[in-house]
Protein backbone atom coordinates (compact mmCIF):
# COMPACT_ATOMS: atom_id res chain seq x y z
CA UNK A 1 0.00 0.00 0.00
CA UNK A 2 1.59 3.50 -1.44
CA UNK A 3 0.95 6.27 1.13
CA UNK A 4 0.82 9.84 -0.89
CA UNK A 5 1.36 13.52 1.84
CA UNK A 6 0.68 16.72 0.41
CA UNK A 7 1.14 19.93 1.96
CA UNK A 8 -1.48 22.83 0.53
CA UNK A 9 0.13 26.22 1.34
CA UNK A 10 -2.19 29.48 1.34
CA UNK A 11 -1.94 32.86 2.78
CA UNK A 12 -3.78 31.71 5.80
CA UNK A 13 -4.01 28.22 6.03
CA UNK A 14 -0.98 24.99 6.08
CA UNK A 15 -2.82 21.91 5.72
CA UNK A 16 -1.33 18.29 5.27
CA UNK A 17 -3.08 15.54 3.93
CA UNK A 18 -2.53 11.91 4.07
CA UNK A 19 -3.93 9.01 1.71
CA UNK A 20 -3.64 5.97 -0.05
CA UNK A 21 -5.56 3.73 -2.19
CA UNK A 22 -7.50 0.68 -0.33
CA UNK A 23 -8.83 -1.52 -3.10
CA UNK A 24 -10.47 0.40 -5.70
CA UNK A 25 -11.12 3.22 -3.12
CA UNK A 26 -8.82 6.41 -1.79
CA UNK A 27 -8.71 7.29 1.37
CA UNK A 28 -8.06 10.27 3.22
CA UNK A 29 -6.28 8.97 6.41
CA UNK A 30 -5.71 12.24 7.57
CA UNK A 31 -6.09 15.98 7.22
CA UNK A 32 -4.75 18.12 9.12
CA UNK A 33 -5.37 22.59 9.09
CA UNK A 34 -2.71 25.08 10.94
CA UNK A 35 -3.09 28.72 10.93
CA UNK A 36 -0.40 30.95 9.18
CA UNK A 37 -0.20 34.78 9.66
CA UNK A 38 1.73 34.63 6.04
CA UNK A 39 3.57 33.26 3.79
CA UNK A 40 6.92 33.76 5.44
CA UNK A 41 9.56 31.25 5.54
CA UNK A 42 10.14 31.34 9.21
CA UNK A 43 6.05 31.16 9.88
CA UNK A 44 5.70 28.02 7.21
CA UNK A 45 8.86 26.22 9.01
CA UNK A 46 7.46 26.73 12.72
CA UNK A 47 4.00 25.19 10.98
CA UNK A 48 5.73 22.33 9.56
CA UNK A 49 7.62 21.42 13.55
CA UNK A 50 4.46 21.35 14.70
CA UNK A 51 3.12 18.78 12.63
CA UNK A 52 4.22 15.70 14.59
CA UNK A 53 6.86 12.92 14.83
CA UNK A 54 5.86 11.01 12.03
CA UNK A 55 3.32 13.68 10.28
CA UNK A 56 3.88 12.08 6.96
CA UNK A 57 2.69 8.21 8.15
CA UNK A 58 5.21 6.13 5.92
CA UNK A 59 5.49 8.40 2.48
CA UNK A 60 8.46 8.85 1.62
CA UNK A 61 8.17 12.66 0.11
CA UNK A 62 5.73 14.84 0.23
CA UNK A 63 3.60 16.74 -2.50
CA UNK A 64 3.81 20.60 -2.35
CA UNK A 65 0.71 22.78 -3.35
CA UNK A 66 1.40 26.36 -3.63
CA UNK A 67 -1.13 29.03 -3.85
CA UNK A 68 0.55 32.16 -4.99
CA UNK A 69 0.15 35.10 -6.84
CA UNK A 70 3.18 34.80 -8.50
CA UNK A 71 2.81 31.62 -9.80
CA UNK A 72 2.06 32.17 -14.21
CA UNK A 73 0.04 30.00 -16.30
CA UNK A 74 -0.12 30.13 -19.64
CA UNK A 75 -1.23 28.23 -22.82
CA UNK A 76 0.65 28.42 -26.30
CA UNK A 77 0.22 27.26 -29.97
CA UNK A 78 3.43 25.88 -31.31
CA UNK A 79 4.19 24.82 -35.11
CA UNK A 80 5.24 21.11 -35.78
CA UNK A 81 8.50 20.87 -34.22
CA UNK A 82 11.07 18.78 -32.39
CA UNK A 83 10.60 17.79 -28.83
CA UNK A 84 13.39 19.76 -27.75
CA UNK A 85 12.71 22.79 -29.88
CA UNK A 86 9.15 22.92 -27.77
CA UNK A 87 10.42 23.16 -24.56
CA UNK A 88 12.81 25.68 -25.66
CA UNK A 89 9.67 27.54 -27.22
CA UNK A 90 7.85 26.60 -23.69
CA UNK A 91 11.33 27.55 -21.66
CA UNK A 92 11.80 31.38 -23.17
CA UNK A 93 7.80 32.09 -23.01
CA UNK A 94 8.23 31.18 -19.35
CA UNK A 95 10.94 33.83 -18.74
CA UNK A 96 8.95 36.22 -21.04
CA UNK A 97 5.95 35.65 -18.35
CA UNK A 98 8.13 35.43 -15.40
CA UNK A 99 10.01 38.61 -15.75
CA UNK A 100 13.33 36.48 -15.51
CA UNK A 101 16.67 36.15 -17.74
CA UNK A 102 17.74 33.06 -17.34
CA UNK A 103 16.88 29.58 -17.68
CA UNK A 104 18.11 28.68 -13.83
CA UNK A 105 15.90 31.06 -12.26
CA UNK A 106 12.65 30.09 -13.50
CA UNK A 107 10.92 26.54 -13.15
CA UNK A 108 8.98 25.03 -16.04
CA UNK A 109 6.21 22.48 -16.31
CA UNK A 110 4.97 21.91 -19.64
CA UNK A 111 2.27 19.77 -20.71
CA UNK A 112 1.12 18.25 -23.85
CA UNK A 113 -2.52 19.08 -24.29
CA UNK A 114 -3.84 17.78 -27.51
CA UNK A 115 -2.63 17.90 -31.90
CA UNK A 116 -3.82 19.89 -34.14
CA UNK A 117 -4.16 19.71 -37.80
CA UNK A 118 -0.91 20.13 -39.77
CA UNK A 119 1.11 18.72 -36.66
CA UNK A 120 0.42 21.76 -34.50
CA UNK A 121 0.72 21.57 -30.77
CA UNK A 122 -0.98 23.08 -28.19
CA UNK A 123 1.02 23.31 -25.07
CA UNK A 124 -0.27 24.51 -21.29
CA UNK A 125 2.47 25.30 -18.61
CA UNK A 126 2.79 26.81 -15.13
CA UNK A 127 6.09 28.89 -14.18
CA UNK A 128 7.20 29.83 -10.79
CA UNK A 129 10.25 32.05 -10.45
CA UNK A 130 13.39 30.06 -8.64
CA UNK A 131 14.02 32.49 -6.03
CA UNK A 132 10.17 32.68 -4.58
CA UNK A 133 10.29 28.74 -3.97
CA UNK A 134 13.79 28.69 -2.44
CA UNK A 135 12.67 30.23 0.83
CA UNK A 136 9.80 27.37 1.17
CA UNK A 137 12.41 24.76 -0.21
CA UNK A 138 14.69 25.54 3.14
CA UNK A 139 11.59 25.25 5.82
CA UNK A 140 10.84 21.74 4.25
CA UNK A 141 14.17 20.73 4.77
CA UNK A 142 14.60 22.07 7.81
CA UNK A 143 11.82 20.13 9.21
CA UNK A 144 13.14 17.16 7.53
CA UNK A 145 10.85 16.74 4.65
CA UNK A 146 11.81 15.80 0.82
CA UNK A 147 9.66 17.69 -1.49
CA UNK A 148 8.96 14.92 -4.09
CA UNK A 149 6.75 17.84 -6.28
CA UNK A 150 6.05 21.35 -6.19
CA UNK A 151 2.63 22.37 -8.16
CA UNK A 152 0.75 25.41 -8.32
CA UNK A 153 -3.40 25.56 -6.72
CA UNK A 154 -4.44 26.14 -10.09
CA UNK A 155 -2.79 23.67 -12.25
CA UNK A 156 -4.19 21.29 -9.20
CA UNK A 157 -8.07 22.55 -9.86
CA UNK A 158 -8.09 22.57 -13.37
CA UNK A 159 -7.99 19.16 -13.01
CA UNK A 160 -11.18 18.92 -11.82
CA UNK A 161 -12.39 20.05 -15.40
CA UNK A 162 -14.56 17.49 -17.39
CA UNK A 163 -13.14 16.48 -20.23
CA UNK A 164 -15.85 16.76 -22.56
CA UNK A 165 -14.68 19.58 -25.01
CA UNK A 166 -16.78 22.21 -23.51
CA UNK A 167 -14.90 25.17 -22.43
CA UNK A 168 -14.69 24.80 -17.95
CA UNK A 169 -13.71 27.10 -15.97
CA UNK A 170 -13.21 25.75 -11.77
CA UNK A 171 -14.63 27.88 -9.03
CA UNK A 172 -13.35 27.26 -5.30
CA UNK A 173 -13.21 29.15 -2.24
CA UNK A 174 -10.40 29.03 0.91
CA UNK A 175 -9.28 31.46 3.60
CA UNK A 176 -11.11 34.25 2.57
CA UNK A 177 -10.78 34.29 -1.14
CA UNK A 178 -11.94 32.63 -4.34
CA UNK A 179 -10.01 31.30 -7.10
CA UNK A 180 -12.04 31.42 -10.81
CA UNK A 181 -9.58 28.97 -13.03
CA UNK A 182 -10.24 29.28 -16.59
CA UNK A 183 -9.42 25.60 -17.88
CA UNK A 184 -8.31 24.36 -21.33
CA UNK A 185 -8.61 20.75 -21.20
CA UNK A 186 -7.10 20.35 -17.69
CA UNK A 187 -4.58 23.25 -17.96
CA UNK A 188 -4.90 26.30 -16.66
CA UNK A 189 -5.01 29.39 -18.72
CA UNK A 190 -6.32 32.46 -16.60
CA UNK A 191 -6.72 33.05 -13.51
CA UNK A 192 -9.06 35.40 -11.31
CA UNK A 193 -8.70 35.87 -7.85
CA UNK A 194 -11.07 37.97 -5.23
CA UNK A 195 -12.07 38.48 -1.60
CA UNK A 196 -15.07 36.63 -0.02
CA UNK A 197 -16.84 37.28 3.24
CA UNK A 198 -15.93 35.01 6.18
CA UNK A 199 -13.84 32.20 5.45
CA UNK A 200 -15.10 31.57 1.61
CA UNK A 201 -16.88 28.28 2.75
CA UNK A 202 -20.26 26.77 3.34
CA UNK A 203 -23.32 27.71 2.58
CA UNK A 204 -24.18 31.33 3.11
CA UNK A 205 -26.60 33.55 1.04
CA UNK A 206 -23.65 36.04 1.72
CA UNK A 207 -21.34 34.08 0.05
CA UNK A 208 -23.64 33.33 -3.03
CA UNK A 209 -24.76 37.16 -3.77
CA UNK A 210 -20.68 37.79 -3.29
CA UNK A 211 -20.27 35.47 -6.05
CA UNK A 212 -23.33 36.16 -8.16
CA UNK A 213 -22.14 39.94 -8.08
CA UNK A 214 -18.52 38.86 -8.73
CA UNK A 215 -19.17 36.19 -11.83
CA UNK A 216 -20.28 38.41 -14.08
CA UNK A 217 -17.37 40.85 -13.84
CA UNK A 218 -14.98 38.01 -13.81
CA UNK A 219 -16.46 37.22 -17.40
CA UNK A 220 -16.54 40.63 -18.41
CA UNK A 221 -12.99 40.28 -17.45
CA UNK A 222 -12.10 37.32 -20.02
CA UNK A 223 -13.70 38.48 -22.89
CA UNK A 224 -11.71 42.13 -22.61
CA UNK A 225 -8.83 39.72 -22.17
CA UNK A 226 -9.55 38.08 -25.52
CA UNK A 227 -11.15 34.65 -24.16
CA UNK A 228 -14.35 33.15 -24.85
CA UNK A 229 -16.41 32.86 -21.52
CA UNK A 230 -17.08 29.34 -20.19
CA UNK A 231 -19.84 27.08 -20.95
CA UNK A 232 -19.52 25.17 -17.42
CA UNK A 233 -18.99 26.27 -14.10
CA UNK A 234 -17.27 23.41 -11.24
CA UNK A 235 -17.57 24.26 -8.04
CA UNK A 236 -15.09 22.93 -5.64
CA UNK A 237 -15.73 21.03 -2.83
CA UNK A 238 -15.67 23.64 -0.38
CA UNK A 239 -18.64 25.52 -1.94
CA UNK A 240 -21.93 23.54 -1.04
CA UNK A 241 -24.73 25.48 -2.48
CA UNK A 242 -28.35 24.44 -3.05
CA UNK A 243 -30.55 23.98 -6.23
CA UNK A 244 -31.80 27.44 -6.29
CA UNK A 245 -28.28 29.24 -5.37
CA UNK A 246 -26.83 27.54 -8.21
CA UNK A 247 -29.58 29.00 -10.66
CA UNK A 248 -28.43 32.58 -9.44
CA UNK A 249 -25.19 31.59 -10.03
CA UNK A 250 -25.34 29.99 -13.24
CA UNK A 251 -26.02 33.68 -15.28
CA UNK A 252 -25.08 33.22 -18.49
CA UNK A 253 -23.50 30.05 -18.23
CA UNK A 254 -25.44 26.72 -19.61
CA UNK A 255 -24.16 24.79 -16.31
CA UNK A 256 -22.78 24.76 -12.93
CA UNK A 257 -21.96 21.67 -11.18
CA UNK A 258 -20.05 20.78 -8.61
CA UNK A 259 -16.87 18.86 -8.83
CA UNK A 260 -16.76 15.37 -7.80
CA UNK A 261 -13.49 13.86 -6.39
CA UNK A 262 -13.30 10.26 -5.75
CA UNK A 263 -12.62 9.73 -1.81
CA UNK A 264 -13.66 8.62 1.55
CA UNK A 265 -12.70 10.34 4.29
CA UNK A 266 -11.21 8.19 7.36
CA UNK A 267 -12.13 8.38 10.95
CA UNK A 268 -10.94 11.79 12.75
CA UNK A 269 -9.88 13.13 9.42
CA UNK A 270 -10.91 16.65 7.60
CA UNK A 271 -12.28 17.32 3.93
CA UNK A 272 -9.36 18.59 1.87
CA UNK A 273 -9.82 21.06 -0.43
CA UNK A 274 -10.14 20.57 -4.13
CA UNK A 275 -6.43 21.11 -5.56
CA UNK A 276 -5.64 18.95 -2.70
CA UNK A 277 -8.33 16.14 -3.65
CA UNK A 278 -7.60 15.98 -7.38
CA UNK A 279 -4.03 16.06 -6.77
CA UNK A 280 -4.08 13.10 -4.31
CA UNK A 281 -6.82 11.06 -6.59
CA UNK A 282 -4.31 11.28 -9.53
CA UNK A 283 -1.39 9.86 -7.47
CA UNK A 284 -3.31 7.28 -5.85
CA UNK A 285 -4.11 6.17 -9.72
CA UNK A 286 -0.75 5.99 -10.51
CA UNK A 287 -0.38 8.70 -12.65
CA UNK A 288 2.12 11.68 -13.04
CA UNK A 289 1.06 15.65 -12.62
CA UNK A 290 3.99 17.60 -13.86
CA UNK A 291 6.23 18.90 -11.49
CA UNK A 292 7.88 22.20 -11.36
CA UNK A 293 10.75 20.91 -9.44
CA UNK A 294 11.40 17.98 -12.91
CA UNK A 295 13.44 19.20 -15.65
CA UNK A 296 10.99 19.78 -17.97
CA UNK A 297 10.05 17.77 -20.99
CA UNK A 298 7.29 16.58 -23.30
CA UNK A 299 6.05 12.88 -24.73
CA UNK A 300 4.80 13.90 -28.36
CA UNK A 301 2.71 11.73 -30.37
CA UNK A 302 4.29 9.28 -32.64
CA UNK A 303 4.79 11.13 -36.26
CA UNK A 304 2.78 9.53 -38.88
CA UNK A 305 6.24 8.50 -40.74
CA UNK A 306 6.45 6.19 -37.82
CA UNK A 307 3.06 4.53 -37.61
CA UNK A 308 3.82 4.40 -42.28
CA UNK A 309 6.93 2.22 -41.06
CA UNK A 310 4.79 -0.13 -38.62
CA UNK A 311 2.08 -0.56 -41.32
CA UNK A 312 4.70 -1.31 -43.95
CA UNK A 313 6.25 -3.91 -42.43
CA UNK A 314 3.09 -5.38 -41.17
CA UNK A 315 2.35 -5.41 -44.67
CA UNK A 316 5.14 -7.12 -45.46
CA UNK A 317 4.85 -10.07 -42.92
CA UNK A 318 0.90 -10.68 -44.29
CA UNK A 319 2.92 -10.99 -47.54
CA UNK A 320 5.29 -13.62 -46.25
CA UNK A 321 2.89 -15.36 -44.56
CA UNK A 322 0.54 -15.57 -47.49
CA UNK A 323 3.36 -16.76 -49.98
CA UNK A 324 3.94 -19.22 -47.32
CA UNK A 325 0.45 -20.73 -48.04
CA UNK A 326 0.55 -20.83 -51.33
CA UNK A 327 4.17 -22.13 -52.01
CA UNK A 328 5.08 -24.89 -49.87
CA UNK A 329 8.16 -25.46 -51.12
CA UNK A 330 9.55 -22.41 -49.64
CA UNK A 331 7.48 -22.43 -46.21
CA UNK A 332 11.11 -22.91 -44.29
CA UNK A 333 12.67 -19.56 -46.15
CA UNK A 334 9.39 -17.74 -45.78
CA UNK A 335 9.30 -18.67 -41.87
CA UNK A 336 12.85 -17.78 -41.70
CA UNK A 337 11.51 -13.95 -43.45
CA UNK A 338 9.29 -13.57 -40.92
CA UNK A 339 11.64 -14.17 -38.28
CA UNK A 340 13.70 -11.39 -39.51
CA UNK A 341 10.87 -8.79 -40.26
CA UNK A 342 9.48 -9.42 -36.47
CA UNK A 343 13.12 -8.70 -35.47
CA UNK A 344 13.51 -5.86 -37.41
CA UNK A 345 10.06 -4.37 -36.46
CA UNK A 346 10.56 -5.05 -32.84
CA UNK A 347 13.86 -2.72 -32.91
CA UNK A 348 11.86 -0.28 -34.83
CA UNK A 349 9.42 0.32 -31.80
CA UNK A 350 11.86 0.28 -29.31
CA UNK A 351 13.80 2.61 -30.75
CA UNK A 352 10.77 4.82 -31.36
CA UNK A 353 9.30 4.35 -27.82
CA UNK A 354 12.52 5.75 -26.36
CA UNK A 355 13.11 8.22 -28.89
CA UNK A 356 9.51 9.78 -27.66
CA UNK A 357 9.93 8.94 -24.12
CA UNK A 358 13.38 10.33 -22.87
CA UNK A 359 13.55 13.63 -21.19
CA UNK A 360 14.81 16.87 -23.02
CA UNK A 361 17.01 19.16 -20.90
CA UNK A 362 16.08 22.64 -20.44
CA UNK A 363 18.21 24.29 -23.59
CA UNK A 364 20.99 26.72 -22.59
CA UNK A 365 20.67 30.57 -23.50
CA UNK A 366 23.75 31.99 -25.82
CA UNK A 367 25.92 34.09 -22.98
CA UNK A 368 25.17 37.34 -25.48
CA UNK A 369 21.40 36.85 -25.30
CA UNK A 370 21.59 36.16 -21.80
CA UNK A 371 23.96 39.35 -21.63
CA UNK A 372 20.82 41.20 -23.78
CA UNK A 373 18.27 40.15 -21.53
CA UNK A 374 19.33 40.92 -17.85
CA UNK A 375 20.60 44.61 -19.34
CA UNK A 376 16.62 45.20 -21.01
CA UNK A 377 15.29 43.52 -17.70
CA UNK A 378 16.82 46.37 -15.74
CA UNK A 379 16.04 49.73 -17.82
CA UNK A 380 13.07 50.69 -16.63
CA UNK A 381 11.32 54.34 -17.68
CA UNK A 382 10.41 54.77 -13.82
CA UNK A 383 9.86 58.62 -14.71
CA UNK A 384 7.66 58.30 -17.32
CA UNK A 385 5.85 55.77 -15.50
CA UNK A 386 4.97 57.98 -12.55
CA UNK A 387 3.64 60.83 -15.08
CA UNK A 388 1.87 58.56 -17.64
CA UNK A 389 0.18 56.57 -14.83
CA UNK A 390 -0.99 60.09 -12.75
CA UNK A 391 -2.28 61.37 -16.46
CA UNK A 392 -4.23 58.20 -17.01
CA UNK A 393 -6.19 58.72 -13.58
CA UNK A 394 -9.98 59.74 -14.21
CA UNK A 395 -11.40 61.89 -12.02
CA UNK A 396 -13.14 59.39 -10.15
CA UNK A 397 -9.64 57.27 -9.44
CA UNK A 398 -7.57 58.31 -6.50
CA UNK A 399 -4.63 56.40 -6.17
CA UNK A 400 -3.11 55.42 -2.85
CA UNK A 401 0.06 53.47 -3.32
CA UNK A 402 2.46 52.72 -6.46
CA UNK A 403 4.61 50.34 -6.16
CA UNK A 404 7.02 48.90 -9.04
CA UNK A 405 11.26 47.67 -8.62
CA UNK A 406 13.33 46.52 -11.49
CA UNK A 407 12.38 43.05 -12.23
CA UNK A 408 9.02 43.03 -9.74
CA UNK A 409 5.41 43.73 -11.09
CA UNK A 410 3.95 47.41 -10.87
CA UNK A 411 1.33 47.35 -8.78
CA UNK A 412 -1.02 50.11 -7.97
CA UNK A 413 -3.77 50.51 -5.38
CA UNK A 414 -6.34 53.05 -4.86
CA UNK A 415 -10.29 53.79 -4.82
CA UNK A 416 -12.57 54.60 -7.20
CA UNK A 417 -15.90 56.33 -6.97
CA UNK A 418 -18.63 57.69 -9.34
CA UNK A 419 -22.20 58.86 -8.98
CA UNK A 420 -23.63 55.38 -9.74
CA UNK A 421 -22.38 51.93 -9.28
CA UNK A 422 -22.33 51.51 -13.04
CA UNK A 423 -20.15 55.02 -13.70
CA UNK A 424 -17.84 53.86 -10.84
CA UNK A 425 -16.64 50.33 -12.48
CA UNK A 426 -17.06 52.27 -16.38
CA UNK A 427 -14.07 54.49 -14.65
CA UNK A 428 -11.93 52.06 -13.12
CA UNK A 429 -12.43 50.13 -16.43
CA UNK A 430 -11.03 52.90 -18.90
CA UNK A 431 -8.12 53.46 -16.16
CA UNK A 432 -6.80 50.11 -16.51
CA UNK A 433 -7.39 49.87 -20.29
CA UNK A 434 -5.13 53.07 -20.68
CA UNK A 435 -2.24 51.58 -18.27
CA UNK A 436 -2.37 48.38 -20.78
CA UNK A 437 -2.09 50.67 -23.57
CA UNK A 438 1.41 52.05 -22.29
CA UNK A 439 4.33 50.49 -24.26
CA UNK A 440 6.57 49.52 -21.77
CA UNK A 441 4.31 47.40 -19.77
CA UNK A 442 1.71 44.81 -20.11
CA UNK A 443 -0.94 43.33 -18.13
CA UNK A 444 -0.46 40.81 -15.38
CA UNK A 445 -4.13 39.58 -15.36
CA UNK A 446 -4.10 40.07 -11.56
CA UNK A 447 -6.84 42.62 -10.30
CA UNK A 448 -8.63 42.78 -7.46
CA UNK A 449 -11.80 44.56 -6.74
CA UNK A 450 -14.05 44.97 -3.91
CA UNK A 451 -16.46 46.89 -2.69
CA UNK A 452 -16.25 49.61 0.25
CA UNK A 453 -18.92 48.74 2.72
CA UNK A 454 -22.28 50.89 2.54
CA UNK A 455 -20.81 52.65 -0.19
CA UNK A 456 -22.22 50.94 -3.09
CA UNK A 457 -20.69 53.09 -5.61
CA UNK A 458 -17.55 53.61 -4.24
CA UNK A 459 -14.77 50.06 -4.90
CA UNK A 460 -11.33 49.61 -3.77
CA UNK A 461 -8.93 48.13 -6.34
CA UNK A 462 -5.60 46.87 -6.60
CA UNK A 463 -4.12 46.58 -10.04
CA UNK A 464 -0.82 44.38 -11.07
CA UNK A 465 0.80 44.84 -14.47
CA UNK A 466 4.60 43.81 -15.46
CA UNK A 467 7.71 45.14 -17.47
CA UNK A 468 8.02 44.29 -20.44
CA UNK A 469 11.39 43.10 -21.52
CA UNK A 470 11.68 43.88 -25.03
Amino acid sequence: MQIHAIVELEERTLTLTVGTREGSQNKILKCQRLPLPDLGRDHVATALRTLGPDPLMGATGVHVILADRRMQHFVSTVPKLSAAEVVAFVVREALRVSGMSSTEAVLVAPELLRQLSGGRLVIGATTLAKNVWDPFHEAFRGAGLAVVGLHSMESCMAMAAPLTGERTAVLECSSGRARFVLCDGQSAVQVRRFLVGGSGEGDSSALVAQLAMELPRTLDWLRESGHPPPQVLVLGTRIEVDAESREMLRGDLERVVSATADFTVGPGAQQPGLATAMLLCRLCAGQDRPSLLSAPKLELPWPRSAFVALGAAATVAMVCAWSAVVDSRAVFGVQEQLVEVASERLRLEQELVVATSKIVPTPAIEPGLERLQGALSLRRPTSRLLAEVSNSAPSGVHLEALQFASTDKVVLTGVVHGPSRQKALAGLTDFAQRLRALPYLRAGGQEEVSEVAGQSNRFRFKLSLSWRNS
